[in-house]
């Protein structure tokens, strides 16, 4: 069967253009070309990515779209090109992603072959890390509603929305991604989405994702940690997940960060107070959790 390009794609850059010149190609080489190539500049320092977009022009018969725009997140550059976009179908990439070859053919297909409940069909994804440590990342394969509590877990459904593949008008109904939230927006999209639709998820790759240690929410173990606390008050807020499931995530986002502090910063005394914290939201629940309570009660008795 024949397809006809339905899909725009749209890539995020924000002083990371260098990796465009690995993203735009795996787009530009797919088996089943996209109707047209969206590439939003969230405000970087320079116009480096306008140039790199400029050289592939004339190289391919795809539309390429460059829009440069204020500094505003992830969210607010994709929801320009949810604007921008023609296509029934959106594939987000980020800069640095790098689609394999038939990662739009066999995704349009499979989303063609459902009735429009279906809002997306996503993938896994293969993360490379930057000691060379290359690992395939399974997930869990579903046909219908989303089961909220697997969403971002180990083996479970892709909270990154780099491996869904949607219909445009579920992201133009819902009002796109929330702007503002500056972590844990993948997973607010998704989770508003599985309100109203359905799911299809297949647990075969179709990107490989790319990962940075100089990432600016490394630099500072709170950046992250408020981010998804601010994330998790408003899903309960929302009513986006069970009480139950925030409590259990809470908790693991506290124990996230004394792992950082302790281990990073070597400030086991600033860890103390989250893990208390934690254990308020939800007991111990295996034996390294239990160690660590009786490790955090010494030192206190010690401190004192």
């Amino acid at each position: 069967m024949m397809l006809n390009s339905k899909t725009s794609v749209v890539i995020t850059t924000y002083n990371d253009s260098k990796f465009l010149k690995r993203s735009i190609p795996s787009v530009l080489n797919q088996t089943l070309k996209p109707l047209e190539i969206i590439i939003i500049d969230d405000g970087s320092c320079n116009n480096d990515a306008e140039k790199i977009v400029k050289s592939f022009i004339f190289k391919t018969d795809i539309s390429l779209v460059y829009e440069k725009k204020k500094n505003g997140g992830p969210s607010s550059a994709r929801n320009v090109g949810i604007k921008l976009a023609k296509g029934q179908f959106i594939l987000f990439v980020d800069a640095d992603d790098e689609l394999l070859l038939d990662s739009i053919e066999w995704r349009q297909k499979e989303i063609e072959l459902r009735d429009e409940s279906y809002a997306s069909i996503y993938c896994s994804s293969i993360h490379h890390f930057q000691n060379k440590v290359i690992r395939t990342k399974n997930i869990n394969e579903i046909n219908g509603e989303l089961n909220k509590c697997l969403l971002g877990r180990e083996n479970g459904i892709p909270g990154q929305i780099t491996c869904h593949f949607f219909r445009r008008k579920v992201l133009l109904e819902i009002n796109g991604f929330n702007e503002a939230l500056k972590f844990n927006e993948d997973f607010e999209l998704i989770l508003r989405i599985a309100k109203k639709w359905v799911f299809y998820g297949v647990n075969k790759v179709g990107f490989i994702q790319y990962f940075r240690e100089n990432s600016w929410s490394k630099s500072d173990p709170y950046i992250a940690y408020n981010g998804v606390e601010h994330f998790l008050d408003m899903a309960l807020k929302d009513n986006l997940l069970p009480l139950i499931e925030v409590n259990q995530r809470k908790k693991e986002n506290k124990l996230s960060l004394v792992k950082k502090l302790i281990i990073q910063e070597k400030k086991i005394f600033e860890a103390i107070p989250y893990i208390d914290k934690a254990f308020e939201f939800m007991k111990p629940q295996n034996y390294k959790e239990y160690i660590l309570m009786t490790f955090n009660k010494v030192i206190k008795l010690f401190n004192n």
